[in-house]
């Protein structure tokens, strides 16, 4: 007869949790991704829950991946063979949002690594490779939805929680259903848990003991028997030992039928023994029981087995018993039958114990002695049949050597495993093997060991902005009595750059200032230059300050090229080419050129590509071309450097503001803004913010703009350094648009402020064009004032140099030298030809100057302005060139029927289009006196129209019909006009 099978062929006492698991993938199958959390300890059926579930949906393709204790120190094992449930017997994925993220998911899958690649990804954030995995889970999602099975999380290392919590906060609108499980009890899994329920409403289902009626059912499917027909006593037994845990349950049954005080005969089982006896009641007992039963060469391998851990692989077993394949074999077979062993089912080369408990359990029974000494049989079986110690072998035999007492071969495996881990990005997880190895060196009395492995531990703690922990780790070392000077001076310049890359400026400041304590007359150049690229960065924030970290930054290239230092003579020159922008963009570009022979020397792609988006950038800032800015970010994405590409598409969707392409502008700012939420990246967040309230500004769309400057100062933005956006960019230029020239000057004037306060690295918000042109305009600057800005490098940048000619053409047509006017002005227009809008900005404001001084041909200029800020819907603007072409004597052009303007609701009342310009300023509460000025109207025609969108409109006072107007949608932003 064959076995019972110690398993229930239903699942008992679970009918809510499967019903909400379904409901949500029928969530998921209408596109609506969901996350399910499910938690329990140990033996409670959390397996057997999502083995149900799994079979119970239908429609969606089923990736399962599974934590393990070894693979706690190996980076996204879990998600690497959930996805491999698809990727190994399907095509390769494809698609343009994949593509830019191949690189770093081949951390995941080194055979996406394309050949001669110069990027793998590692270089990017662990966020950088969720974004590619939720990508991959769209594409994959495609074919069909998909349920991703994560399972035992408490054994999961940092990054796999990591790539987690990413995914489950942004599954909207995938047809993925996540479903986890992991144990109660304290884990940064639990953590997570918690932290995704109150932040994204993702359900926990926390799995109760069985109830006694439960058990029973248990118990008679296990035993494929009706309830009634239990043995007496054996349901009270099994509820009052099991605590209601279905493993247990199991165990206990097993040892009453191993021990023969359960067996079946006829059909119906029987017990003949009294069952309130020594029956074991624990599962220690029982497994140590069912253990003795397959013989002492059954046990030992079991021991053996349980030693190494939860899974095994075969050949290691093999060799730490001694005894021939055939023998080893066999006792594996009886091993499973008892239902202690099973296949592990990822990969035939390796076993596993049916529940871990069981390891747990045999290793419970160990002398420490006995133990320790199968730990080292083990290590060294491993270390022969895996010399390389791939994966999560490597840290395994670190966990055998430090069972066995070999702390420092431990430590020396725990370093390995932690360098595998850093380069493959996994920065968690190589903080964690190496902070263990270099404790343990420490206590082994190795103080070089030690401190060669901090260093790589603090590059890990700088990825995952672990500064305090590093701060801590720092210190102890800094306190040994035998630390050499230069090993000190090392310490507190990679504290004082890792310090200052996570914005404490004041921590980088003190570690520097010890660091140069600590210089002696004979310093080599490495020191010298470590300590002085730091100093440089923090002197760069410091007002009046400039120039000295210039020095310091020269300095330390000078000194780190020597060495060589490639990457700090990079973070050199890279400052520099920041800070040369005052005196001109070739000077710049000469120290971005030089990033970039070194990166080619030096086999540096990222630095490389960061050079060539700088380079580009400045290209484009001087020339308004964008081509080869296009081409580097092109070469960012496609080597998988996410940020840096992102960074590239925020530039160009600033080009796209300049360039008057706002739709697209918005598009491309708003992907990055989005992104950058996702990567918890403040400063290009509010960049692309800011570039979002340009775009929206240059339109007068004065809603939209406040709208993305109110978000851009909830993330901090009021005092960053894209303020000069902010004023100049953003609010000076929609203020100019509604024909508010006093806003737009005080706006200016803010800008340059701040520029004065803090030197800006934008040099197109109007302090060298715009603010010159409206200074001219208002006589408030003469060719002086115009000559000096005009000197400065600035000056030459195609947005500014369309301004300053401008400038000049006003000036010189007030002096009466017409024939000089036009050329400037033929200047200008050449300049901004590219810039759509500020090209008729320009004209327009020229336009008013030569009506009164009588020279060139306004009213053509002004009839060009009027149709382009008609057709793009700036109505203040192109009533004012309407305005100013009648002044000039000439008829200006019929918009009275606005129907392009109008919305329908206010059509239909009568409202004209001149009442509709007078409306929208209403709406900012503006008085009769500035409405007149803003549309060049008299005051009593202001008080007409006034008083007649108030019989129009049925609003009882001029308080009601401002309210009314400012709930309007902005024009082209709302309501459709008819």
């Amino acid at each position: 007869m064959n076995p019972t099978p110690l398993t229930s062929p239903v699942l008992i006492g679970r009918d809510a949790e499967l019903t909400t698991i379904a409901e949500a993938a029928g969530q998921v199958r209408l596109g609506h991704g969901r996350a399910l959390f499910v938690t329990g300890e140990a033996g409670i059926g959390k397996s057997r829950l999502i083995r149900d579930a799994g079979r119970a949906v239908t429609g969606m393709t089923v990736l399962s991946g599974r934590a393990t204790v070894a693979g706690t120190s190996m980076p996204f094992r879990p998600l690497v063979e959930a996805l491999n449930t698809r990727l190994r017997v399907g095509p390769t994925p494809t698609g343009p949002e994949l593509e830019p993220f191949r690189p770093a998911l081949s951390r995941l899958f080194p055979e996406w690594r394309a050949d001669g690649a110069a990027g793998s990804g590692a270089g990017e954030s662990t966020l950088v490779l969720a974004e590619g995995v939720l990508r991959l889970l769209a594409v994959l999602g495609r074919e069909q939805p998909l349920l991703l099975v994560l399972e035992d999380l408490h054994d999961a290392d940092p990054e796999t929680l990591e790539v987690l919590g990413y995914l489950t906060a942004n599954l909207a609108g995938l047809p993925v259903l996540v479903l986890a499980s992991l144990r109660t009890g304290p884990s940064p899994a639990l953590d997570l848990a918690y932290r995704l329920r109150r932040d994204h409403d993702v359900p926990l289902l926390a799995l109760s003991a069985l109830t006694p009626a439960q058990v029973t059912q248990l118990a008679a499917q296990c035993l494929r028997t009706d309830p009634a027909d239990l043995p007496d006593r054996l349901a009270d037994r099994l509820a009052r030992n099991s605590d209601g845990v279905p493993f247990v349950v199991e165990e206990l049954l097993a040892g009453m039928m191993a021990s023969g005080a359960l067996r079946q005969h006829d059909a119906r089982w029987h017990s003949d023994h009294d069952l309130a006896g020594p029956v074991p009641v624990t599962v220690v007992r029982a497994v140590a029981d069912r253990a003795d039963r397959l013989g002492p060469p059954g046990r030992r391998l079991l021991e053996a087995a349980a030693v190494i851990g939860a899974r095994f692989p075969l050949a290691v077993l093999h060799s730490m018993l001694e005894q021939t394949a055939e023998a080893t074999d066999e006792l594996l077979r009886a091993a499973t039958a008892a239902h202690l062993l099973r296949p592990d089912p990822t990969d035939p080369d390796w076993y596993a114990f049916r529940h871990a408990l069981i390891a747990t359990a045999l290793l419970g029974e160990l002398p420490h002695r006995e133990r320790s000494r199968l730990a080292a049989t083990a290590a060294r079986a491993l270390a022969a049949r895996y010399p390389d110690l791939p994966g999560e072998l490597c840290p395994l035999a670190a966990e055998l050597r430090l069972a066995a007492g070999d702390s420092a071969g431990a430590a020396h495996l725990l370093a390995q495993a932690g360098d595998r881990a850093l380069a493959q990005g996994a920065a968690n997880s190589a903080a964690t093997l190496l902070e263990r190895a270099h404790h343990l060196l420490r206590s082994c009395g190795d103080r070089p060991g030690s401190v060669a492995v901090l260093e790589r531990l603090l590059t890990a703690l700088e990825e995952i902005g672990e500064f305090d922990r590093a701060q801590g780790l720092v210190n102890a070392v800094l306190a040994l009595p035998d630390l050499t000077t230069a090993e000190a001076i090392a310490l507190h310049s990679r504290l004082g750059w890792m310090a200052f890359h996570g914005g404490r400026t004041a921590d980088a400041e003190s570690r520097i200032a010890a660091a140069r304590m600590l210089l002696g007359p004979d310093a080599g150049a490495a020191q010298l230059a470590a300590v002085d690229v730091v100093h440089a960065h923090v002197l760069s924030l410091q007002e009046g300050r400039a120039d000295e970290a210039e020095r310091v930054a020269l300095r330390a290239a000078t000194e780190a090229e020597r060495v060589p230092l490639p990457e700090v003579v990079c973070r050199a020159r890279q400052l520099l080419a920041l800070m040369a922008r005052r005196r001109g963009f070739a000077e710049a570009d000469r120290h971005l050129l030089e990033v970039l022979r070194v990166a080619e020397e030096h086999r540096l792609p990222l630095w490389r590509i960061r050079a060539s988006i700088r380079l580009a950038s400045n290209r484009m800032i001087q020339t308004g071309h964008s081509e080869q800015l296009r081409q580097a970010r092109a070469a960012a994405w496609a080597m998988g450097a996410v940020h840096t590409g992102y960074e590239a598409d925020a530039s160009l969707a600033m080009h796209d503001v300049f360039y008057g392409r706002y739709d697209e502008a918005l598009r491309g700012a708003g992907e990055c803004a989005a992104a950058m939420v996702r990567f918890g990246k403040a400063g290009d967040l509010r960049y692309a913010l800011a570039v979002q309230a340009a775009a929206h500004a240059h339109r007068a769309d004065r809603a939209g703009m406040e709208a993305a400057l109110a978000e851009f100062a909830r993330r901090g933005g009021l005092d960053s350094y894209h303020m000069p956006i902010v004023h100049g960019l953003s609010r000076a230029f929609c203020a100019l648009l509604e024909e508010d020239r006093p806003a737009a000057r005080c706006e200016l004037d803010a800008a340059r402020a701040f520029d004065e306060r803090r030197d800006t690295i934008y040099y197109q918000y109007g302090r060298y064009g715009l603010a010159l042109l409206l200074d001219v305009l208002a006589g408030g600057a003469g060719r002086r004032e115009y000559e000096e800005v005009a000197a400065h490098p600035a000056a030459a940048l195609r947005w500014n140099r369309q301004f300053v000619h401008f400038a000049d053409a006003v000036l010189l047509g007030a002096t009466g030298a017409a024939g000089p006017a036009a050329t400037a002005l033929a200047r200008a227009c050449e300049a901004a030809a590219v810039f759509p809008t500020a090209h008729r900005l320009g004209l327009r404001l020229v336009a008013e100057a030569a009506l009164e001084h009588g020279w060139g041909d306004p009213a053509r200029w002004l009839r060009e302005a009027e149709l382009h800020f008609q057709t793009i819907g700036t109505p203040w603007v192109a009533a004012a060139c309407r305005t100013l072409i009648r002044r000039a004597g000439q008829r200006a052009p019929q918009r009275r029927t606005g129907h392009d303007l109008l919305p329908p609701r206010l059509r239909e009342r009568g409202v004209t289009v001149r009442e509709h310009e007078v409306l929208l300023l209403l709406a900012e509460r503006h008085g009769n006196k500035e409405i007149a000025r803003r549309l060049y109207l008299s005051h009593r025609t202001v008080e007409k129209h006034v008083a007649s969108l108030l019989r129009k409109l049925d609003q009882p006072h001029r308080s009601a019909l401002c309210d009314y107007a400012a709930a309007m949608p902005a024009p082209g932003h709302g309501e459709p006009a008819g």
